[in-house]
């Protein structure tokens, strides 16, 4: 049992190693209040200690033999509905998540034997303890549902922050359920996008409802005017006259009420927007729009980090292939110049020949993956650019030899022209490569907003396609193979997919789609 000013915690796991480990830093950490810790091994000896005991909060293990740390939770909200209840599990990863949020659990973390990890449990316990406390007093005293509201925002802080890559999109809807079932509001969503175009990213609908909010947002559309605000770095504050006491102006569907806040990165840029709405027109506090801000800002942060840790991860692998092509595949020329350039000594003059070869192809591996280096990174600013010009002008900086370019109509996507000229720099020379001097090689459109470039040349290895665009991939014994990576790479980092598939004439065709309509 807890003394006086400590927290009871129940520790459920069929590894009493794992719980001694817990139980040890738990009850170690110097926080305030203390944690007091009793374990349990299994479902049925967590009910016994329940009925005997009192607690303040139930941590348990997820896969455990018979019974799983879902069916204590079931058993558990039959006798003790408002008990904090955290999932702390290595098992299942999103899927287990979202099943532990609807069937209730107060909070789900990743489960590790890292000391830190397991104080930041703690806190999760605390924190929930600390908000059932808060939740006990007067219903509708204004005081206290403040104090509620501040518990939130701690609460969505600890679990964003905390999120691990597969775990974010869960959390993000556990926070947007819990503030809008706080305030008793209907709706609630995110958003993310930019210049006009945003896609819904998470949802939650209250039982009562039945329509969420829209899939997209767009400018000149019917929330036109909530974009128009939110673009500005504004909050939208809309409804009829009175919902808002502060609102200055009031926009929005009529008989819903609800505010749209702006979500800035760390670099003041406008990534997208949360939305909280009610169909029914309700009365808003200032209180409430203020948490609506801070909840979108930690949503902001969480998303932002999330983004900044796959860039990383995408850059780190980056590197481990430029270390690739570095120690091993400019070892072959540095080698093959090396022999040579003995019997050229003794006398061959054509070893001088093979070294030059040598040479140039070092030379073409390291302008590669230079342009790989330049071109992986993320695109920043991008303008208009004609796909036909672009196309033209890199013809000119190729050598074609005997080949000939034919040219469609695409019009202009958003992109970073020289990266664009890259690929087909990389595909022209490709096909010639390929295809043979005299190749004939077409630029279209295709489908809405994207284009592709194809040729009559002898069609892709082996009718398949699949491992096209990996790194060292070539069926040339002087090609670098990293010129249909370098493709794929700045489609990527525009947001573009590019595929490879045999053309009407048999040759090679690359087909973008870059996700926007032609202009």
């Amino acid at each position: 049992m807890a003394g006086a000013g400590e927290v009871s915690v129940l520790y459920v796991d069929d590894e009493p190693e794992f719980a001694d480990l817990v139980s040890y830093w738990l009850e170690d950490d110097d926080g305030t209040p203390a944690l007091s810790v009793t374990a349990a091994e299994s479902v049925e000896e967590a009910l016994e200690v329940l009925a005997a005991e009192s607690v303040d909060c139930v941590v348990s293990d997820y896969d455990m033999p018979e019974r799983d740390g879902l069916d204590l939770l079931e058993s558990l909200r039959e006798r003790h509905s408002a008990l904090p209840f955290v999932l702390f599990t290595a098992h299942g990863g999103g899927e287990v998540a979202r099943d532990a949020f609807r069937a209730g659990v107060t909070d789900y973390m990743a489960k590790e034997g890292d000391p830190e990890r397991i104080r930041l449990l703690g806190e999760r316990v605390r924190n929930a303890v600390q908000q059932r406390r808060s939740a006990g007093g007067e219903a509708g005293d204004h005081l206290q549902y403040r104090a509620g509201m501040r518990d939130i925002a701690l609460d969505a802080a600890t679990n964003l922050m905390s999120a691990t890559p597969d775990e974010l999109d869960t959390k993000v809807l556990f926070t947007l359920e819990t503030v809008a079932e706080f305030m008793e509001i209907g709706r609630a969503a995110t958003y993310l996008g930019g210049d006009g175009e945003f896609e819904r990213a998470h949802s939650w609908v209250a039982d009562d409802y039945d329509d969420p909010l829209p899939a997209e947002l767009s400018a000149g559309g019917e929330y036109d005017q909530w974009l128009s605000r939110v673009t500005r770095f504004q909050t939208v504050q809309y409804g009829d006259a009175g919902s808002h006491p502060s609102a200055e102006e009031l926009v929005g569907p009529e008989g819903q009420s609800g505010v749209v806040a702006p979500m800035l990165s760390s670099e003041f840029r406008l990534i997208g927007l949360t939305v909280f709405d009610d169909p029914g027109s309700r009365v808003w506090s200032d209180e409430e729009v203020d948490i609506v801000e801070t909840v979108t800002e930690l949503i902001t942060r969480a998303v932002e980090r999330r983004q900044q840790q796959r860039q990383l991860r995408r850059q780190n692998e980056r590197l481990e292939q430029f270390a690739s092509v570095v120690s091993h595949d400019l070892r072959n020329p540095i080698a093959v110049a090396d022999g040579w350039l003995d019997l050229a000594r003794q006398g061959n003059e054509e070893g001088f020949d093979k070294v030059s070869d040598a040479l140039d192809r070092m030379e073409q591996l390291i302008e590669d993956v230079l342009t790989l280096a330049r071109d992986g990174s993320d695109i920043g600013d991008t303008e208009p650019v004609e796909i036909e010009s672009v196309a033209r002008e890199a013809w000119t900086r190729v050598n074609t030899r005997d080949a000939d370019l034919s040219v469609e109509p695409v019009g202009e996507v958003p992109a970073d022209e020289g990266r664009l000229a890259s690929v087909f720099e990389n595909l022209f020379r490709n096909a010639v490569e390929h295809g043979g001097r005299d190749v004939s090689i077409s630029v279209g459109p295709h489908r809405e907003g994207g284009f592709y470039v194809a040729d009559d040349g002898p069609g892709l290895p082996d009718g398949g396609s699949e491992d096209l665009f990996e790194w060292g991939k070539t069926t040339e014994d002087d090609g670098s193979g990293l010129g249909l990576a370098i493709v794929s790479t700045v489609a990527e980092a525009h947001g573009w997919s590019v595929s490879a598939t045999q053309s009407e004439t048999g040759g090679a065709r690359f087909e973008f789609d870059t996700g926007v309509e032609s202009e």
